[in-house]
């Protein structure tokens, strides 16, 4: 991955060529494309999608009480609270 000099913003290829908004260019290789641009991983036809609802919450939780329901445990993440109970949100 490659960044522009003149404005610092990311660089992706097209046609051969990284190409900046603000009018940056460079010609790529076949070799640069190869060692920068190309991702491998595990690939595993089997792999299995978890599908979670409601009832089945993989957050923290902690003992609230709703101000909407009267629910007593909610579950949160860095921005704001759930009730566990209805769905209802508040920032903490």
């Amino acid at each position: 991955m490659e960044f522009c000099p003149d404005c610092g913003a990311m660089l992706m290829p097209k046609n051969g060529k990284i190409k900046c908004r603000c009018g940056y260019e460079k010609s790529l290789t076949d070799n640069d494309i190869e060692e920068q641009y190309t991702m491998e991983g595990e690939k595993n036809p089997e792999l299995k999608v978890i599908v979670t609802d409601n009832n089945n919450v993989a957050l923290p939780t902690t003992k609230i009480t709703c101000y909407k329901c009267g629910g007593t445990k909610g579950y949160w993440w860095t921005v704001q609270t759930r009730c566990a109970k209805c769905g209802n949100t508040w920032r903490s």
